[in-house]
């Protein structure tokens, strides 16, 4: 009780409201060049209200801007919004625009651009795949033409994250059907780059946006290549037909990392494997035994077997270095002796000697749901079976090829219990779905993680508005939720890219937040010895 009054203690101090700004500066560099970039998934539509996947989500970023974004070290920062102002009761944000910034059109894009991009991200007709982010919302309120107030229906420390969305013109899309709208494949936004072509063949060709607020980007061109695999993809950028492959294999990745024609990056995701559990299973329900099962676990034996060498053990839902990690959490060590004396403890005994465990005539068997798509569950969940019948707990694989076939009755009917996931661990709003209950219940979770303690820091965590507050707070959330062992944590795995190194200040993009903004800041250093080669 002592740590919930010392918090609220803290946040009863009250503070004028806080306000966020950040000048732009814009550092000399060679200008010129194109930058081919080789994907192997189609695009979809470009629309800054309803894209989701493919080569169009980071297109979004360089295309159009956001009201604020998040950096290369996963901070929010400014750029629409050069400064904002948060009331000390958290319930009202005011952005203030930046003034004279122009879509590629020449139209200046304003707070009713901001308001009508949140309006039909909201209006249930379009049926916007972020409308959920934004339930808080109780009003958009355009003040005046560079100034929006949003009122929150209660505070949210986290719901800056939420605004990270694209803006798109309300002067060529209001009276457009979003889905159907020929905007969707010549997209016009006040981003660093501007929509040139998208040809038959799945390339597309950016330009340059001389009017930049922050100062036109240092490439000329972006082109975008569209492979039919990642073989071929790879293939491309060995032959220089491209100068970027994104998401290679780690194979591949060990053959450039020593290549001085190409910079390899080994990235750390902030996505970790686990295996979430039912807790109102009547096993699961002991501690001992979901003890037992992380004791079970030799999370650096997959990450050596599946990832080849790649990956950071998992203490819980928070990423090393991000805001409430706390490093006093270790992660169970891989001990099966002390498994096995948990699960004895807990009343579990091999009465007919075949290996697994019994209890009351019933077998210590966990029946896991698996998506049947995923090549990395398969290879995960066979040696977790292997690693928990080494003490006496079956694994029973329920497979399923599409997350609409997790209806109640399948779950009910299947006895499921436990869940292999991939699941966020980015920011505040990743741990509130997961580990909050009325997160977990307002996105339809399979099962509701359900812990008072928990509830209770979530809900300080999402008022405090003072940093080093949410950091105590969130450090304590860290250290209930591994303690409670609601599931089996076991890895944050790694991505891998590579990218010619003819481009410089390529750092601040590949790392584990991926601003896609940031490939503005690319430039070829001896760029005017390549201009002249081209004869230009």
């Amino acid at each position: 009780m002592r740590i919930y009054l010392n918090i609220l203690i803290l946040l009863m101090i009250l503070s004028p409201p806080i306000r966020q700004s950040q000048a732009v500066i814009r550092p000399q560099k060679p200008f010129g060049g194109t930058f081919k970039w080789g994907v192997y998934h189609k695009p979809t539509i470009i629309n800054p209200i309803l894209t989701t996947q493919s080569i169009s989500m980071a297109l979004l970023d360089l295309i159009f801007n956001r009201l604020v974004r998040i950096n290369s070290e996963g901070e929010i920062e400014p750029d629409l919004a050069e400064s904002w102002d948060i009331s000390t009761d958290g319930l009202i944000y005011t952005f203030h625009l930046r003034k004279g910034v122009r879509f590629h059109d020449g139209k200046e894009c304003t707070a009713q651009d901001v308001k009508f991009t949140y309006d039909k991200i909201i209006d249930p007709g379009v049926n916007s795949p972020f409308k959920e982010g934004f339930q808080l919302v109780r009003e958009f309120r355009v003040i005046d033409k560079y100034t929006l107030e949003i009122i929150l229906k209660e505070p949210s420390t986290s719901f800056l994250y939420r605004l990270v969305r694209e803006i798109a013109p309300q002067h060529l899309l209001e009276k457009e059907d979003l889905r159907n709208t020929p905007f969707n494949f010549h997209p016009i936004g006040t981003g660093p780059f501007k929509f040139k072509e998208w040809t038959k063949d799945d390339q597309i060709i950016l330009e340059y946006n001389a009017d930049y607020y922050e100062g036109r980007p240092y490439l000329d061109k972006i082109l975008v290549k569209t492979y039919d695999n990642s073989e071929d993809a790879w293939s491309a950028l060995m032959q220089g037909e491209v100068d970027c492959v994104q998401f290679i294999e780690e194979k591949d990745y060990e053959v450039v990392k020593n290549d001085p024609a190409f910079k390899a990056y080994a990235v750390p995701t902030d996505y970790y494997y686990a295996l979430v559990y039912n807790l109102n299973d009547p096993i699961l329900t002991d501690k001992r035994v979901r003890e037992a099962i992380a004791y079970s676990v030799d999370r650096k034996g997959l990450i050596d077997k599946i990832a080849g060498g790649y990956g950071i053990e998992c203490s819980g839902p928070f990423y090393p270095d991000s805001l409430g990690f706390n490093p006093e959490v270790k992660a169970f060590e891989y001990n099966p002796k002390k498994a096995q004396g948990l699960l004895s403890e807990a009343g579990w005994q091999d009465m007919d000697n075949d290996g697994i465990l019994e209890k009351e005539n019933k077998e210590l068997e966990l029946k896991v749901l698996v998506d049947a798509r995923n090549e990395i569950y398969a290879k995960i969940i066979m040696l977790l079976r292997q690693q928990l019948q080494e003490v006496g707990i079956k694994i029973k694989v329920q497979l399923y090829n599409d997350d609409s076939d997790l209806t109640k009755d399948f779950i009910e009917n299947n006895g499921s219990q436990a869940h292999l996931k991939f699941m966020r661990a980015s920011n505040p709003d990743a741990i509130l779905e997961d580990w909050s209950v009325k997160e977990s219940q307002r996105v339809g979770k399979l099962w509701i993680y359900s812990n008072k303690k928990v509830d209770k820091l979530l809900a300080l965590g999402e008022v405090a508005q003072d940093r080093a507050k949410r950091e105590v707070i969130y450090k304590n959330i860290h250290q209930l939720i591994y303690k409670d062992q609601p599931g089996c944590f076991l890895y944050f795995p790694f991505v891998f890219h590579a990218v010619s190194a003819r481009f410089k200040n390529t750092d601040a993009y590949f790392n584990i937040n991926m601003p896609t903004y940031a490939i503005k800041d690319f430039f070829i250093e001896n760029m005017q010895t390549s201009a002249q080669k081209e004869g230009r």
